[in-house]
C-alpha cells in the first residue's frame, strides 16, 4: 500500500481542526459536536484515492462554510 500524499494528509488534518474549532460553540455541545465530526472524519479513513480524498476535502469545505453559518447566526442572534 503506497504512502498517502502529505499535501493531501496535511489538507485532511487542516480541515478537521477547523471545523473541531468551528464546533465550540455549537448549540448541542462540543462533546457532540466532536464525536460526530470524528466518527465522520474515522469512516472515510480507509480511502486512498487521490480523488476521492480530494472530493472529500471538498465536501468538507462546503460543510465548513455551512457550519459557521449556523454558529454564527446562533451565537449572535440566539437560539430560536
Amino acid at each position: 500500500m503506497p504512502s498517502p500524499n502529505p499535501t493531501l494528509r496535511y489538507q485532511v488534518i487542516r480541515i478537521y481542526k477547523e471545523l473541531l474549532f468551528l464546533g465550540r460553540d455549537y448549540p448541542q455541545g462540543f462533546t457532540h459536536y466532536r464525536t460526530r465530526l470524528h466518527k465522520a472524519f474515522s469512516s472515510q479513513r480507509d480511502v486512498t484515492d487521490e480523488e476521492a480524498i480530494k472530493q472529500g476535502i471538498k465536501r468538507a469545505e462546503f460543510v465548513k462554510k455551512g457550519a459557521f453559518c449556523c454558529v454564527f447566526d446562533y451565537v449572535f442572534w440566539g437560539a430560536n
